[in-house]
Formats: structure tokens, sequence, C-alpha cells
């Protein structure tokens, strides 16, 4: 009885083999590539919103009163504030700006060109000087272009930073010691 039940399991395990081997097979015939047939190549391109910057308005100069009393500044000329290309390339700009704006603000735009007035009045610290410029008050935006690769990595191909300007504009106001 035990020559038999040796043999029988003998048996088992050679079927058990013969039907593991042709998956082992299988498995070992198929490419390198074939792990990562999951990640079909996909173009990406992305933006997402840095800090929120002030863009001075060109022809417009700082203006600087004190130390102490009042300040009071008026803008009624026109001027207009446009994006910087901080990092990358300028030739990415429309496509980055329309994906802000979606994704941002719609406020955001390539130039902001006004000539409305605007008075602006501020009590300057005793002892400070009273500083103001006229700005449109914008974010800072980066941006990638990239592909997902067959082995599920993502590739940048390019990316930069772009200043934007905002429909948003008015006098930014700050005091220094000298």
């Amino acid at each position: 009885m035990r020559t038999h039940r040796s043999t029988s399991i003998r048996a088992a395990a050679a079927a058990l083999a013969l039907l593991a081997a042709p998956t082992v097979a299988l498995a070992s015939a198929a490419p390198a590539s074939a792990a990562a047939a999951g990640c079909i190549r996909e173009n990406l391109f992305d933006v997402s919103s840095g800090a929120s910057y002030r863009i001075p308005f060109s022809g417009v100069p700082t203006f600087r009163n004190g130390p102490g009393g009042t300040m009071t500044v008026s803008r009624s000329y026109t001027g207009s504030a446009a994006y910087q290309v901080t990092a990358g390339t300028s030739a990415e700009v429309d496509a980055v700006l329309a994906k802000a704006k979606v994704e941002i603000s719609a406020s955001l735009t390539k130039t902001n060109s006004t000539s409305a007035t605007n008075t602006y009045t501020r009590n300057i610290t005793a002892g400070k000087f009273g500083n103001a410029r006229y700005v449109s008050y914008g974010r800072t935006v980066s941006w990638y272009r990239g592909y997902i690769s067959p082995t599920c990595t993502v590739v940048k191909t390019s990316s930069g930073t772009i200043r934007f300007p905002s429909t948003s504009e008015g006098w930014y106001y700050w005091e220094t010691s000298s």
C-alpha cells in the first residue's frame, strides 16, 4: 500500500508540474516590455499656480514721500503690464495662458493696458518713507510638457515659469526706513 501511495503522490506532482510548466514557459517567453504594456504613451501638459506677483505698469514711476506725513498718488495716464517669461521658452505663452485661465484664474492675461484714473492716499508712519507703485496683481505660473513612457515614468521635455498680469490692478504701498 505504501508503494501505491508513493506512486500516486509522484504522479500527482508530475501532473501539477506539467500544468504549471506552460504557464512558466509563457511568462518567461514574454518580452520585457510586456510588463509595461499597460502604459500607453500619453502626452502631458500641466500648469500650476505659484505665488501671487505684482507686475509694475511700464511708464509709471515708483513714488516716494516722507519721512512721515501723508502720500497721495494718482495714475491718470496710459500704461501696461505684460507677461514675463522667467524660465523656459516664450513659445509656450499662449498654451500656458489658455490652461491657466481655466485652472488658476480667469482674470490672467498677457497684457493689462489701461488709461483710467486711480487716486490713492495713505498716511506714512512717522520717521518712515512711503513708496507706491501702480501694479497688476498677477500670478506666477509654472508649466511643463512631457509624456508617460512605456516604462510608466513621466519624462519632462520642457518646463518653465511665466508671470502673468491679471485684470486686477491698483497701488502697491510699502514703507522703508531710508
